[in-house]
């Protein structure tokens, strides 16, 4: 059976229960004794891997012995009823995930979504996933001081599964934070070895870890209350386009125009009652460009301060435009479509009924546009739609909507019309705009307009009535020379 992530993942609230989620296990990383460390990495591994509904997740780690590379499985976690690999998964040869390696070499996160589909020159990985019984898998490399140390991995046993690329950017993440503690760790070990006195200087894991994050590809910022950086990283410096130096002369209301981040707003003082904030927002580059980042951060009530991680998504946020574009917008001629027209209808409708104020729908039909396209053909019919779609929005007010609806036909929102007469108004520049003439291929034509008019609330009190109104309006003025006609019984 195959199943690809639930689609309540893909939503931004997902996006933001895997952040606070991120943010829960970083400050267990940071914050754990020594005694505790390795429990700390298998509370993430839970809790990641109940999160992502696997059945087992693990670290394996990388030594050398008797000039040959071996993989240790140092830390592991599985869903109840299923197996440990563990003790077996000891001293295993590094070329046996040849492939594997040459991902992780480049830092490429390995996704797996079905083990049986592995082509045949990957026989060893393929034979040592399905010994385990793994159906998919999904691996980020670990490195430590830039050398690869080893690498996270999530399994899925029962069902084959796909992840979004917003989960594996937060796992990428994640296998980050836990090479950047595994380092951290090791260099606190380092120190309590050479000297004592150095043990007392490295108290501070905070500190420590913040060299860490400094060469980290992801943004990260501290603030004071005010809203003034106290401390940055390189990644973060990439995204806004300053260097650290001016950043640290700076405030986070400078990045937003001067606006307090929604995000921030329920815990403004940094009392610390949120534990973990993660929210999207808009920062001005340097230069004044904009970028869109997402924000996962943390108040620390013992230093006043905010600390958090800043990822740039403006690629992300543009694709999601541009497919929101598509779904609302007419191809041909770039104006709102029959569903994005009925959308803004519905809400003014709305808005018309508890302000009181009335609305008019326009139905607008080209006259002997047929003979356009049995003469010229369809391609210079089409220029024509182009054209009169460009003229129709000059004809009405910034605040109406014009729509094409389908074939010839087009349709108008006039929000907050006076009365019947303001209406009629309106229809008439609308009918004066399209009825000029037009050369086609050297001949003139004249497109004309029939054009049905109906009101709200006199003519109906829901979009079907009065698109239908306004319809047959337009039937009725339509075997005339064009113009405009306000429905009526």
């Amino acid at each position: 059976m195959e199943r690809k992530m639930p689609a309540l993942q893909e939503t931004a609230a997902s996006r933001l229960e895997m952040s606070q989620l991120l943010t829960r296990v970083f400050s267990s990383l940071i914050e754990t004794g020594e005694e505790d460390r390795n429990q700390a990495v298998e509370n993430g591994l839970e809790i990641f891997g109940e999160f992502l509904r696997v059945e087992r997740s693990y670290v394996f780690l990388f030594r050398r012995e008797d000039g040959e590379m071996l993989m240790d499985n140092t830390h592991e976690w599985c869903a109840a009823g299923v197996s440990s690999e563990k003790d077996r998964l000891q001293g295993v040869p590094v070329s046996l995930i040849a492939r594997s390696m040459d991902l992780f070499t480049r830092g490429e996160v390995l996704n797996i979504s079905r083990v049986f589909d592995l082509p045949e020159e990957s026989r060893t990985e393929r034979d040592l996933l399905e010994s385990q019984g793994i159906l998919s898998a999904l691996m980020v490399p670990l490195r430590v001081s830039g050398k690869l140390t080893g690498f996270l991995g999530f399994d899925a046993v029962h069902e084959v599964r796909e992840w979004s690329d917003d989960v594996i950017a937060i796992i990428s993440l994640l296998g980050k934070m836990f090479a950047g503690a595994f380092e951290l760790w090791d260099r606190t070990r380092l120190l309590k070895s050479v000297n004592s006195a150095l043990e007392r200087r490295i108290a501070d894991r905070t500190a420590e870890l913040g060299l860490i994050l400094r060469t980290m590809d992801e943004g990260y910022f501290v603030l004071d209350g005010g809203g003034n950086f106290l401390n940055v990283n390189e990644g973060f410096s990439k995204i806004a386009g300053y260097s650290a130096e001016e950043l640290l002369s700076m405030s986070i209301f400078d990045l937003l125009g001067g606006a307090f981040p929604d995000g921030l707003k329920e815990d403004r003082s940094g009392s610390g009652h949120t534990p973990g904030i993660s929210f999207e927002t808009r920062i001005i580059r340097k230069g004044g460009s904009w970028r869109d980042v997402s924000v996962t951060g943390r108040f620390l009530p013992e230093t006043g301060t905010f600390a958090a991680f800043v990822r740039d998504i403006t690629e992300r946020v543009r694709r999601e435009r541009a497919m929101n574009y598509r779904a609302n917008h007419d191809p041909l001629t770039n104006l709102p479509n029959r569903r994005c027209f009925l959308e803004r209808l519905e809400t003014a409708l709305a808005k018309a009924g508890e302000t009181g104020s009335e609305l008019a729908v326009a139905m607008v039909d080209l006259n002997s546009f047929k003979r356009i396209n049995d003469d010229l053909g369809h391609a210079e019919g089409d220029r024509v739609l182009e054209e009169i779609a460009r003229i129709l929005p000059r004809s009405v007010r910034e605040s109406d909507t014009v729509a094409r609806w389908g074939g010839d036909e087009f349709v108008i929102l006039f929000e907050n019309v006076r009365d019947a007469a303001d209406a009629a108004a309106l229809a008439s520049r609308v009918s004066e705009a399209v009825c000029l003439p037009r050369f086609v291929q050297g001949r003139e034509f004249i497109v004309t307009a029939s054009i049905g008019v109906a009101l709200f609330p006199r003519h109906g009190l829901t979009a079907d009535s009065l698109l239908r109104c306004a319809d047959e309006a337009m039937y009725r003025v339509k075997n005339g020379e064009g113009g405009f006609l306000l429905y009526s019984d």
